[in-house]
Parts: structure tokens; sequence; C-alpha cells
């Protein structure tokens, strides 16, 4: 089998296709990267990157002829391309929900087997209470363009036509190496002390470590009864938003302090984004202050019992790998 990935290189999918060297997929005989045509990752690197034989295609998600390139003769897609913090919120849809669409359509035409989606768990929304973790039988209500639009592109892979079996994956917010520059700067404001905490700071969180993210991943390609499936990906309990950040201050060997912040303060930055995307703008701090004060713990039960998803990592080990990649790194 063939199998195309997207998002590549990235977060999720420089550990996944690395885990493809050190536990190789059975019946897995190709790899395919679509990388944008800006990308200076060249035909000879995934051997060094990742330690595996991948063609490397250069296109993207509003291409279509580029997309139809990609999937022929592919027997699986992951698609994990998308954007989260964006100039101008038309961005959001266009490659998030148009984009997923065009490469649905495009693989669904080409005869692809199977299709996984990494989605969001900003799909579903938040729920009513602490102790209430969101199911996927629950209605979504994407509160967000970033998880309305991605809550799109999960319609529309369900709305392409024909056989192809599709899976959408809903992770909560990564964590673990490699750290991108925006995790580096939590890090060093918990550092400087002066991390913002919004009221008690005891809203649930659900986070995901990233190698539990690739088991996930890696189980929704091989098993059959995932077909048609929607799951929450995440550690096996929530966290509450304080509890994330004495986490952060362990693996930096630091005590956590705080910016305190009245819990208002995230209601009014939550309208204020509001108003600022009717204009068709984006404001990245004044967008997460706003959601800030919401409880978006999630349950992994039905993962857990449909695919055998079982995360080995927690909070704590996780933190201090990823503080440990940072420094050998020279980030901290």
């Amino acid at each position: 089998m063939t199998l195309l990935v997207t998002g590549v290189p990235g977060w999720l999918t420089d550990a996944f296709l690395r885990s493809l060297a050190s536990e190789p997929m059975s019946g897995l005989d190709g790899v395919r990267c679509l990388v944008r045509e800006s990308s200076s990752l060249d035909d000879l690197e995934p051997k060094h990157r990742w330690g595996i034989e991948a063609e490397i295609l250069r296109g993207n998600l509003l291409d279509v002829v580029s997309l139809e390139r990609a999937v022929a003769r592919a027997d699986m897609v992951v698609h994990a391309a998308a954007i989260m913090h964006v100039r101008r919120i038309e961005e959001y849809y266009a490659i998030n929900t148009q984009g997923t669409r065009n490469l649905a359509w495009a693989a669904a035409k080409a005869g692809v087997k199977r299709f996984v989606y990494v989605s969001t768990n900003a799909a579903a929304g938040k729920s009513t209470a602490p102790e209430r973790l969101v199911r996927e039988s629950d209605p979504d209500k994407p509160l967000s363009h970033y998880g309305r639009s991605k809550w799109l592109g999960e319609r529309w892979l369900f709305e392409a036509p024909g056989p192809m079996e599709r899976i959408v994956l809903r992770p909560c917010m990564f964590y673990g190496a490699p750290v991108p520059k925006r995790h580096v700067e939590v890090y060093r404001r918990i550092l400087r002390g002066r991390m913002p905490l919004v009221g008690g700071g005891d809203y649930a969180r659900s986070l995901t470590y990233i190698d539990n993210l690739v088991q996930a991943l890696r189980l929704s390609l091989s098993k059959k009864s995932a077909a048609g499936q929607v799951y929450n990906i995440a550690d096996r309990e929530p966290y509450t938003t304080r509890q994330v950040t004495e986490a952060m201050a362990r693996a930096l060997g630091v005590e956590a302090r705080y910016v305190r912040l009245p819990e208002v303060a995230a209601n009014v930055a939550y309208h204020m984004d509001s108003l600022l995307s009717t204009l068709g703008m984006y404001q990245q701090a004044l967008h997460l202050v706003g959601e800030a004060n919401w409880n978006v713990g999630v349950s992994i039960d039905k993962a857990h019992e449909q695919l055998g998803y079982a995360p080995r990592f927690a909070i704590d080990e996780g933190m201090q790998a990823a503080v440990k990649w940072c420094r050998d790194q020279g980030m901290l």
C-alpha cells in the first residue's frame, strides 16, 4: 500500500513519519509527502530526517491539479495540513475547509481506500462544566472560526462520494517535542514568573501528548471498525489550567508564578475577538485569552473501546521531554 501524508514537514507528521521507521506498518510499501512549493525539504532529506524513504511532491490544498497528482495510486491518506493562527479569518475557510474538500474529493475520485483527517476538539466546542467531559455523541457547537473551519472540513469529508473509508481524529492542544516557537514563549513566560492565570485556573483542559496522537493515528489506519467514526484523542485524564502551568514549571525547575486576571477578562477578550472577526481580522493573544475560561475536557472512552487507544504518556513525562528538547536545542 501507498500512504500520502499532508502537512509535511510538521509537528505531528515528523513524529508520525519517524514512527514508521522505528515500527514499520504491515503492508505499507511506500510513503508520499505533499509539501508546499516554498518548503526547503528536498528529495534526499526524508531518510535523514525520518529514517524512511519517501517521495516528495510539491503542491497545496487549493491547487486541485497538484492534489490529483498526489493521490494518484495512493491507498491511504493522512490529512494533517491545516492553518491555526491567521492574519485574516478567511484563511481558515480557504485552507481548513475548502482545502480539505478539495483533497477529499480528489482522493475519493482516485479510489483511495481510507482517509484519516486530523481535525480538532475545537470542532466540538466546549463543555458546560469542568466535570462534564465532551463526548463525540454531543451536538457539535464550534465557537471559533478555527473550530468551525475544521468542523466544516469534517462535513465535506463525509459528503465526498464513493466508498472511501473516512475517519476523523479530534486531538486537543498538542505538546511535546519538537516544540514550536509559540510554546517556547510560554515556557519563557513561566521562567520569568509572568504566566497569565484567568480566574482560579480550575477550568478543564484536555491535552494531547504528541506520541499519544501518533499511536491513535496508526490505529486509525489499521482498524477496520474505525471507518465512518469521529474520535476524541487526548491524554488519559483531563487537567486544569493550573495543573498544566504547574507541570510546565516543574519541568523547568521553577515555582509557578502568575499574572492573575479576573474571569471577566476572558469574557471581555472573547467579545472583542468576536467583534474583530466580523471585520475579518484575527489577533492571537486576544483570541487565546478569550478562550481561557472555557472547559474543554474530552472523553477518550470511544477511542479506547473501538480503536484500542491507550495513551502511554501523561503531562509530567511529556513536559519534561519537551523542556529537555528545548534546552538541547538552545531555545531555553
